[in-house]
């Protein structure tokens, strides 16, 4: 109950703020420039499939710039606990992302719907997607000064971009490498992408919505399994540190 009464707030000050208009006026440009056109059901996941995550991005950094203030020792002295604490900022991001997505399909149901789109594939379609919401929501509440120090930050970000390092690490620039040092860079890019797997078969999955095989249900569980990693990291790492917030 405390978790919820805490998102509650914590959404009602977002709305409160004015914040909410940079989300409302980017749901209503996707809906007129991407969507009022003749789609499919392919289209239509593809399209909202990098939206949302580009807003979950946004919302879940201001949402932390929420949490990460003085005033927030108020919540925190009355006994919520650090854990409740993120996950009502992680809930409340979530909670505004999830609108978005419903309030744009359920334009789209209303006033455009593909032919081959039905109830039946929407549900499989928006679950990939709002797993992935979640990681990404997660992996920035990890990376906020709040949950870690800076060089921990640092290292985070450095794994992530050796992970996409194979993107713009290629060609002349790999062949310059001996063979051991290109045997064991693809090695470490394998390690440290490894997590950002299920993320990427996600998209697929919801795109395509074929649940036809175990692999898919495997990368669900995947999913799920790395957004519960991250909210617990994230948890842990508060745990073990002083509480500072940034305007200090």
């Amino acid at each position: 109950m405390r978790l919820l009464r805490f998102t509650g707030f914590t959404l009602l000050e977002y709305l409160r703020s004015g914040r909410v208009a940079i989300e409302i006026v980017a749901t209503l440009v996707v809906y007129f420039v991407f969507l009022r056109r003749p789609m499919d059901a392919q289209y239509f996941f593809s399209a909202l499939g990098i939206f949302t995550p580009v807003l979950a991005l946004y919302t879940t950094a201001i949402i932390i710039g929420l949490g990460d203030r003085p005033q927030s020792y108020v919540p925190l002295a009355h006994g919520i606990g650090r854990g409740t604490y993120l996950l009502g900022l992680f809930l409340s991001a979530c909670t505004i992302v999830f609108g978005a997505y419903g309030l744009l399909s359920l334009g789209v149901a209303l006033l455009n719907r593909p032919v081959d789109l039905s109830l039946g594939d929407w549900l499989p379609g928006s679950l990939p997607l709002f797993l992935n919401i979640g990681l990404l929501a997660a992996l920035m509440l990890l990376l906020s000064p709040l949950v870690l120090s800076t060089g921990w930050r640092l290292l985070v970000l450095g794994l992530i971009a050796l992970a996409f390092s194979s993107n713009f690490i290629g060609g002349v620039m790999l062949e310059a490498l001996p063979e051991t040092g290109r045997a064991l860079l693809r090695a470490v890019q394998a390690l440290v992408g490894g997590p950002l797997v299920p993320a990427f078969y996600g998209f697929q999955l919801a795109v395509t919505r074929d649940f036809s095989t175990p692999t898919a249900f495997a990368n669900l569980l995947a999913q799920a399994l790395l957004l519960a990693s991250l909210l617990g990291l994230s948890m842990y790492a508060l745990s073990r540190r002083d509480v500072m917030f940034s305007s200090q």
